[in-house]
């Protein structure tokens, strides 16, 4: 044992047994320490890309210049108001270059173009990572001290919901996926806050089931629970994936469960026999197909997704419901977005044909359920409650359940040693959350989120709007973030908001900042429009523009109600910025009416967009302009004519910067169009 350490001894005496040698011996050992550090700066991985990005400009034309703009060492944007500590341009260090655009691979890529620069938020705001970190792993890659690795390039968009709260032009995955929260109402169940202290809404309009025996039977809602997609392919609706016994008892407690509405069913009206070519005539007159889908001999749906689906409807309603329902909707709904269209009894019944033949005989083939027990009934209220059906849906006796479900306000910050991946899923944020709404209970079998048919492209956008709901979003400093507009409550007063309610109008068109945007808004209607104009339109709603199918149905108004709707739009619709009546409607020059022609047809070339003879002009984007001086007033064409962004913010028409002259001449020329612009747009 003696002999194995005498040489450690003996060298430790040669080294250290003299004390001017010991201090020589640490010296140079420290000497070697101190040297390590600047040879591991030496050749770090940002120093190694910088060379390679001064040998990769040397070769090209602009070399001068990019070597004049490079700047060596670590390079570091702060933002401490946003706890922003990114130093990513010390190896991407082309990302402003704008001649560098030809370069295809990385670091030394240009940055697409953007609305911002990387001074104001650097990289990490949207591209996640670790922007304190110097080496391609620990910015890049989930490490010990770093779980959340950069964002994959699909879900990028989720960078600018941090800030932006509502849509924006250059983020369609981001603004889908905010609808699809809403449309398929996720935030029913999930809670999801603002930073402003409000809740994101849902725009899912879940009917009530409050009185579904009316209107339903108890055999169509056993089908439907079993898979509502079977029924209606644009079904928001999910699949429970709920067994036959419990569908029975859901069934029958809520056929139990519903309470009767007076008015909401009519007996058989005596008619004519009414053939399927009529009522496909009264369909399309009526054009239900804006609001409604329906799948067509390929197996396609076509119409709009403002109402439900109307392929299987016959297998849906009882006849005597959907009588009355056509007759008026409001009855069994007050709230409907459907209007009141005044229908007489001989069209009722030819619309109540044509939709009762609209079924499938194998729908309800194989449904077969015996007469509810009080046991059943009971179980099928608490599945019911288990459930949680009145999230979405109003029921008799049951409250909205609260925090029923996680709430998902930082879902996008969520620490994944909180998760639980699936095996060999990778252990990620983004992987989660998309392998979430994908398959649900693959997570576990007892989870109550239901499977829905979402496409993979609506998974990304989801998983996109989710991951813009992570802390940094909810502690944005309010000069840096932009709020989405208010809400507007507008409702219009007296008998005409009242006739406004019973029509509908806020399905398809905004008045004050409330409403759809599948007609013009209405805000300023009644500066717009000749009140003649307006009264004959309601009598009998013509195309404007020929290349659209869609326009206003006839909802059969009294002339009390037409003369009540003018009287409030000609009233109340009234633009601050001038007077309707500042300009005459006729009596214009005819060498100014000539003068504005020329401007149309030579100048502006409207006739591109517009048509004002029917027989040369070949514009079918805009409106027609045949009639447009019997339609519109002349201080609303000079007005328009000089910003029409003023007048409509978001309208394709032009801003030309007319002088005053040319625009009161164009409106000369155009108060003279006196004819019908209906008969034209019709040939």
């Amino acid at each position: 044992m003696q002999s194995s350490n005498q040489p450690w001894s003996s060298l430790w005496k040669t080294l250290f047994g003299d004390p001017l040698r010991a201090f020589g011996i640490v010296s140079a050992i420290l000497l070697v320490l101190l040297a390590i550090a600047p040879a591991k700066n030496h050749f770090s991985e940002w120093r190694h890309y910088q060379k390679g990005y001064l040998r990769m400009v040397r070769s090209r034309g602009e070399a001068v210049t990019l070597q004049r703009h490079f700047q060596p060492g670590i390079q570091q944007i702060w933002h401490p108001d946003i706890g922003v500590t990114d130093r990513c341009t010390s190896c991407h260090v082309g990302l402003k270059e704008a001649s560098l655009t030809d370069v295809k691979f990385q670091p030394y890529r240009k940055h697409p173009v953007i609305p911002h620069t990387t001074e104001q938020y650097g990289c990490v705001m949207c591209h996640r990572g670790q922007g304190a970190a110097t080496t391609v792993e620990e910015a890049h890659s989930s490490t010990l001290a770093w779980e959340q690795p950069i964002l994959p390039a699909r879900y990028i968009e989720s960078g600018c919901g941090q800030c932006h709260r509502a849509n924006l032009e250059g983020t369609p995955q981001l603004n889908q996926g905010r609808a699809l929260l809403a449309r398929y109402g996720c935030v029913q169940c999930h809670s999801i806050k603002l930073p402003d202290a409000g809740v994101m809404q849902a725009t899912q309009d879940a009917p009530s089931l409050s009185h579904i025996a009316d209107k339903t039977t108890r055999e169509w809602i056993f089908a439907w629970l079993k898979d509502p997609q079977s029924y209606a392919a644009s079904a928001t609706m999910p699949n429970f994936k709920l067994k036959d016994d419990d569908i029975r008892d859901i069934s029958a407690f809520l056929i139990a469960n519903s309470n009767p509405v007076a008015g909401d069913t009519l007996p058989p009206i005596s008619q004519k026999a009414a053939d399927s070519t009529a009522g496909a005539s009264l369909y399309g007159e009526s054009f239900c197909a804006s609001c409604h889908a329906v799948q067509n001999a390929a197996g396609n749906l076509v119409g709009g997704n403002v109402g439900p689906e109307l392929t299987r409807i016959g297998n849906k309603t009882k006849p005597e419901w959907l009588r009355a329902w056509i007759h008026n909707p409001r009855v069994y709904d007050p709230g409907t977005q459907m209007p009141h269209y005044r229908f007489s009894d001989q069209q009722v019944a030819t619309m109540e044909g044509f939709l009762l033949a609209k079924s499938d005989s194998d729908f309800l083939a194989n449904v077969h359920l015996d007469p509810a027990t009080p046991e059943q009934i009971a179980h099928g209220k608490s599945l019911v409650m288990e459930y949680g059906c009145s999230s979405c849906h109003e029921i008799t006796g049951i409250k909205k359940p609260e925090n029923f479900a996680p709430e998902l306000t930082r879902i996008g910050s969520k620490s994944i040693s909180q998760l639980i991946f699936l095996p060999g899923m990778s252990h990620t944020l983004p992987d989660y959350i998309a392998g979430k709404i994908r398959q649900p209970r693959a997570f576990s079998p007892g989870l109550k989120m239901p499977q829905y048919s979402f496409t993979l492209t609506q998974i990304d956008a989801l998983t996109t709007a989710l991951l813009a709901q992570n802390d940094r979003a909810q502690s944005m400093p309010p000069s840096l973030s932009v709020p989405a507009p208010q809400t507007s409550h507008y409702r219009p007063a007296g008998k005409a908001g009242q006739i406004m309610s019973d029509l509908a109008c806020f399905s398809c068109h905004a008045i004050n900042g409330r409403g759809g945007d599948m007609a013009p808004d209405l805000t300023w209607e009644g500066s717009s429009v000749q009140r003649k104009w307006l009264e004959d339109f309601f009598r009998n709603p013509g195309t404007l523009r020929p290349a659209l199918i869609r326009r206003m149905p006839k909802f059969n108004l009294s002339n009390e109600e037409i003369s009540t709707l003018s009287d409030y739009i000609m009233t109340v619709y009234q633009t601050p910025e001038f007077d309707r009546e500042s300009l005459p409607e006729s009596g214009y020059s005819a060498t100014q009416v000539e003068e504005g022609k020329q401007l149309f047809y030579s100048k502006y070339g409207c006739q591109s967009c517009h048509i004002v003879d029917a027989k040369s002009d070949k514009g079918y984007i805009g409106p027609t302009l045949t009639g447009v001086g019997s339609r519109l007033t002349a201080a609303w064409v000079y007005h328009w004519l000089k910003n029409p962004q003023a007048l409509r913010p978001g309208t394709v028409e032009p801003n030309r910067n007319m002088s005053d002259d040319e625009a009161k001449s164009l409106t000369a020329f155009l108060m003279a169009q006196k004819g019908s612009g209906t008969k034209e747009a019709k040939k």
